[in-house]
């Protein structure tokens, strides 16, 4: 078995940020039986043990999100959006053909920005959702979002929402291109049911169902467990149930080639 990222991982890599990034203040559930063929599947077998901060219960975390309504007017454009003084857009976005059209070519410019890597966009009819960046949690509540229009009206509602992660996993400074769980922090869970440990899947800050993910939006990263040799080693693949499991040793190589 090998290391396997999820759809949502790697669109968040080649778009928005890191592993460390997209991985800080997740959890890693351990499950008997054999890994998934893909990241993006539901996981097979049972789960054993969740490891998060010292076997704390783990708070997903929630994104801020903030908004902007457009009303009235068949004419004119969205001239600007920020949020917190950052600007969204490159520039004016022009009426076009209704105000659900004129929103998510709002939003369609939004998230073709290179200028905001902290921010995401959605549209639902003429309603403009703005996402906080992962791992931002409750620290993006209150931001204002402030936009200007010609000829439509809107109303901006600011940040809010936003709920931080709590007993997450954690990582230190990348070294080498590896990257490793944070010595001061001491990843633990207590075994849930007696089995096999057969494999994992760390699971990023966002809650994540489980389910088949056919969006491509979940951040997970599969790999195996064993002995020695794998992704994920323990002194016994054992478990028994009652029993705290402790990982000693958790790195994410980035290959040079």
């Amino acid at each position: 078995m090998t290391a396997r990222i999820s759809t949502g991982l790697r669109n968040f890599l080649a778009e928005s940020g890191s592993l460390k990034d997209a991985l800080q203040g997740g959890k890693i559930l351990v499950y008997s039986g054999s890994q998934p063929t893909t990241a993006d599947a539901a996981p097979t077998g049972t789960l054993l043990c969740t490891f998060t901060d010292n076997d704390g219960a783990h708070t997903s975390e929630v994104a801020a999100t903030g908004s902007v309504v457009l009303t009235g007017g068949a004419s004119g454009s969205v001239n600007s959006l920020t949020v917190d003084g950052i600007a969204l857009l490159d520039a004016s976005v022009p009426f076009n053909t209704s105000l659900t059209q004129t929103a998510a070519d709002v939003v369609t410019a939004i998230n073709n920005s290179q200028s905001n890597p902290d921010y995401t966009a959605s549209s639902s009819g003429a309603t403009i959702t703005i996402t906080a960046r992962r791992g931002t949690g409750s620290e993006a509540n209150g931001l204002v979002v402030a936009s200007t229009t010609t000829t439509i009206t809107k109303t901006d509602n600011n940040m809010s929402g936003g709920v931080s992660s709590a007993n997450g996993l954690k990582f230190s400074q990348s070294l080498s291109g590896i990257l490793s769980k944070l010595a001061s922090q001491t990843w633990s869970g207590t075994t849930a049911t007696t089995g096999t440990a057969g494999w994992f899947r760390f699971v990023g800050p966002i809650a994540d169902s489980g389910a088949l993910d056919t969006l491509g939006t979940q951040i997970r990263l599969d790999g195996a467990i064993s002995t020695s040799g794998q992704q994920l080693n323990f002194s016994s693949t054992s478990f028994v149930g009652g029993a705290v499991q402790t990982i000693t040793a958790f790195d994410i190589t980035v290959p040079a080639s």
